[in-house]
């Protein structure tokens, strides 16, 4: 049976997650509430169901499989085109084989309450783990992929999905400090559950932390306008696209051409798409194009698609309405700016 934990709140996204061998969905359920608990509604399809299905409209979702519902989640991300891509104690080398079941259940995960929960779940099939798993996709897909493993994992190494990431541009990788296969239900699983919600986050809503830096002089604020990195980035994109034409143009070479960070502008590429500024394909052919003519696109569209608004101001001013007109004012600058042309 299909299990939902449904967002608390305003939904902010879908993971949809494909179980393990020998799983079925209900062991996922303590992870189902906690990300629930932070507005990501969870859905654990039975093998038969259609996994695309599962996504609600409007939001982000984020396709994520754990040990070989990795790799099918990985073949599926290929044919469809989820916002974010999970893999947990992905099997791409094999390791040791548990002998018994006693074996299996340390093997799989090293939280005493999941470790109760397997023994006392009558749909869990045991012994799966000694099977052979299909062979990896050749490439992973062209979106951002979050990848999650313990060191201390011996059915499936980390060393070859260590040195997969590092060949994946798109690609995080986070490895826990003796952990091991289960990673989603092992005993850190607060901490994974954490750094899938800051995935989450990045792709959703553009909520990147910026690498720590050495102690230096204290920045200036902002002037009182500013123009956000966000919405710079935008609009540099946006104009590398116009001279391209109709040809698909990947996020490696924008970003290389109009020196962006490559992940900062992936999830910008997301949010423009779903303001139907641009259109995407994928595969190795794959890239972004504009989806209307430049000289249709104002700059104000772009900035509202990753901004929400062109102007904020703080609550309980007696001044407002100075600041409203300022925004009035940009706004129908902005919106009287093509993208191109000036």
């Amino acid at each position: 049976m299909t299990r939902t934990w449904t967002a608390e709140g305003a939904c902010r996204g879908t993971v949809v997650v494909l179980p393990g061998r020998g799983e079925d969905p209900s062991v996922y359920q303590r992870f189902g509430r906690r990300l629930a608990a932070d507005g990501y509604a969870v859905v654990v399809p039975e093998a038969d169901d259609d996994p695309a299905a599962c996504f609600q409209p409007g939001v982000a979702g984020f396709l994520a499989g754990t040990d070989v519902g990795a790799l099918r989640a990985w073949q599926l991300a290929l044919e469809i085109e989820p916002d974010g891509l999970i893999l947990a104690g992905t099997p791409l080398a094999r390791g040791q084989r548990p002998a018994d079941r006693a074996e299996e259940i340390g093997v799989r995960t090293s939280c005493p309450v999941h470790r109760a929960l397997l023994e006392n779940d009558p749909d869990f099939e045991w012994g799966q783990l000694t099977d052979d798993v299909p062979q990896p996709p050749e490439r992973l897909p062209e979106v951002p992929t979050l990848l999650l493993h313990g060191d201390a994992d011996t059915l499936a190494p980390v060393a070859p999905v260590t040195s997969l990431a590092a060949q994946h541009p798109q690609s995080s990788l986070a490895v826990f400090k003796d952990g091991v296969h289960d990673i989603l239900n092992d005993r850190f699983h607060r901490s994974v559950a954490a750094r899938i919600v800051l995935f989450c986050e990045e792709v959703a809503k553009g909520a990147v932390l910026l690498p720590e830096t050495s102690a230096a002089p204290r920045a200036r604020r902002s002037a009182p306008v500013h123009v956000s990195a966000r919405a710079d980035y935008s609009v540099r994109a946006l104009r590398e696209l116009a001279g391209g034409g109709r040809e698909p143009v990947t996020c490696e070479v924008i970003a290389r051409r109009q020196g962006i960070p490559l992940n900062s502008l992936v999830n910008l590429m997301i949010e423009l798409r779903r303001a139907g500024l641009v259109s995407s394909q994928r595969g190795c052919e794959g890239g972004y194009w504009l989806a209307r003519p430049a000289e249709k696109i104002t700059v104000g569209e772009v900035v509202r698609a990753v901004e929400g608004a062109v102007t904020s101001v703080h609550s309980g001013s007696p001044g407002a309405e100075i600041w409203r007109e300022l925004d009035r004012r940009v706004t129908g600058f902005l919106d009287g700016a093509p993208l191109v042309g000036w």
